[in-house]
């Protein structure tokens, strides 16, 4: 476990992103052994003994929370562009998922944690696939804490269907090996991990393995996750169940507050309801969709309903890369563009979907997503005095429009700084980077793929 540092960040915009929107202009923020003890107006502060670090008037933000990805697509980059998604799923995933190994799994997880940070991503959900070897689930896991991100591993459950036929296992030991996993990692390094269950989709999970993956959550308080309402999981629910796959889960008591449904690009208006019904979350993938072709959510239809929002990258082998900052960008320019309506989503929303957002969907919100007094020091401090960001005014526009990873220059996680000076602090990246990249040629090798 990493220690937390104890600071005081000065002359600082601080953006809390809190139920009151506060914001702090020239302010500072105390963070003692990883919690935020003080923050205010530079006129309130009184310096301590503690490291004190001067930001020279830069803004300070929450830190985003990506609720979507897949790890392991770190050494599958740019497989099968222009392919539809069943085409896809053959082509580019199904041909690689039972070739890999747990080496293979520690360093996507190390380099997924490493983008994440260098853009300003504090905590992490990889949708990990039942891979087919032990080890793979804890491999993830070692990768990513390693770089120091707060990690929400949702352990993939697929029983059923023909897509991914390499890594599909009965059901029970699908189910046995996420309470093991559980049982080791859920709420472990003083709560920098947790456990969550993820059925793939209503047509690779069996509805026995919906209910038990419902139970697990129950019994662990934890949440369960699933891709749904997309053209393919739609069209396959129709197929199955004569009905949507909202309404299939609804039936089955899946839906609930911590059910994570993830992409909703094509929802009717019952499947709206049943989600807000049951207060189940949504991650909008927006660049994903449209990598895809698969549509644009209706993610303001969601929130004028009550439904909680967050924003996810999904995976580098449909996006390509991981980064939450061309994550809020999509999301707002998607939405302005597909009602043709510049007002329809503002930049602050978006913000907040990229933080309280998933903070909500995490049943984390006690703890992280904003900047207060009592919460968890994750937060990254955005350098606007770079010619893609200047002039500022705003800063919700200026992180949202204008910045890119560049711009982001520090990072804390629980207090312990992950990145200084655009430099990882934890770990060597050139080395991580050649490995992943030697990893990912004989990855593709063994896969018949090169």
């Amino acid at each position: 476990m990493m220690s937390a540092s104890s600071v005081d960040i000065i002359n600082a915009h601080i953006v809390t992103v809190d139920a009151d929107w506060n914001e702090f202009p020239q302010g500072f923020m105390s963070v003692r052994e990883g919690r935020i003890t003080a923050l205010g107006s530079m006129g309130s502060f009184s310096p301590s003994s503690v490291s004190i670090v001067d930001v020279e008037g830069a803004f300070v933000f929450p830190g985003l929370i990506n609720t979507h990805t897949h790890s392991f697509q770190t050494l599958t980059r740019g497989l099968g562009e222009g392919l539809g998604v069943w085409e896809w799923f053959s082509q580019a995933i199904d041909r690689v998922v039972g070739h890999l190994t747990p080496d293979d799994a520690h360093l996507a997880g190390a380099v997924t944690a490493m983008e994440a940070v260098r853009c300003g991503t504090t905590t992490v959900l990889d949708y990990n696939y039942p891979h087919p070897v032990a080890g793979m689930a804890e491999a993830t896991i070692a990768g990513m804490r390693s770089v120091g991100v707060r990690t929400v591993l949702a352990r993939g459950i697929l029983d059923a269907g023909a897509v991914h036929a390499d890594i599909i296992h009965s059901t029970s030991d699908e189910i046995d090996s996420c309470a093991a996993l559980a049982r080791q990692f859920h709420r472990a390094d003083d709560d920098r991990i947790r456990v969550w269950f993820a059925p793939y989709t209503v047509f690779s999970a069996s509805p026995e393995a919906l209910v038990a993956a419902r139970d697990l959550a129950v019994t662990f308080a934890s949440g369960v996750t699933i891709h749904a309402t997309t053209p393919s999981t739609l069209e396959e629910s129709h197929r199955l169940f004569g009905t949507s796959d909202i309404a299939y889960e609804e039936s089955i008591g899946f839906l609930g507050p911590r059910t994570l449904l993830v992409h909703c690009t094509h929802p009717e208006n019952a499947d709206l309801d049943a989600i807000a019904h049951a207060q189940a979350s949504v991650s909008h993938n927006p660049v994903s969709n449209a990598y895809l072709g698969e549509g644009v959510a209706p993610i303001v239809s969601m929130r004028s309903r009550g439904i909680n929002v967050c924003l996810g990258s999904d995976g580098p082998a449909s996006n390509n890369n991981q980064d939450m900052l061309q994550v809020m960008k999509a999301t707002a320019l998607l939405q302005k563009l597909e009602h043709r309506d510049p007002s329809v989503i503002l930049a602050r929303e978006v913000v907040e979907m990229a933080t309280m957002g998933g903070a909500r969907a995490l049943d984390w919100a006690d703890d992280i997503g904003s900047l207060e007094v009592g919460k968890s020091a994750d937060f990254f401090v955005l350098d606007p005095w770079l010619p893609n960001s200047t002039s500022h005014t705003d800063p919700y526009a200026t992180l949202v429009f204008s910045a890119t990873a560049e711009n982001v220059v520090s990072v804390y996680v629980g207090g312990t700084e992950v990145l200084h000076g655009r430099q990882l602090t934890q770990v060597d990246m050139r080395s991580i980077l050649r490995r992943a990249q030697d990893a990912s040629m004989a990855l593709l090798e063994r896969s018949g793929l090169r």
